[in-house]
């Protein structure tokens, strides 16, 4: 029996998944260099990041051998990977473009580490000026 729509899926995000933990890894290599004042709280997130990735592919290992296929063989090349795999006794080949996979593993990271575009701060941080209600004392917050 051929691969599902499902199952190319499956088979792909255990292609990529690997390439996101080498950028992650990669990319705290360098926070960890680097002089920023946030480098904890980013190397924090990444390495969540990471252990929640190794731990999809746990999942997803299981997932394939439940369904029959096992990715038999992997291939770099300069401008795609290939991999080889059989499915329930069917043998075929995998081809993901290098651009693919890296615009995947980014969208996976920005998801992940939950990354949108600034809505400002109101509501995010208290004021350090405490609100007029606050300043006025039990006597003047009964008069009013």
């Amino acid at each position: 029996m051929r691969a599902t729509e499902e199952d190319f899926a499956l088979i792909r995000a255990m292609l990529e998944l690997p390439y996101l933990i080498k950028v992650l890894d990669a990319d705290m290599k360098r926070i960890e260099s680097s002089p920023l004042r946030t480098k904890k709280a980013l190397l924090r997130q990444m390495d969540r990041l990471r252990e929640e990735t190794r731990l999809e592919m746990r999942e997803l290992r299981h997932s394939l051998r439940v369904r029959g296929i096992k990715i038999v063989k992997q291939d770099r090349q300069e401008d795609r990977l290939c991999a080889d795999y059989v499915c329930r006794g069917h043998h075929d080949r995998m081809l993901l473009m290098w651009s693919r996979i890296k615009a995947d593993v980014e969208e996976i990271a920005e998801e992940c580490l939950e990354v949108r575009a600034p809505s400002g701060f109101a509501g995010r941080i208290r004021t350090a000026v405490p609100a007029h209600s606050e300043l006025a004392g039990p006597a003047q917050r009964q008069g009013e």
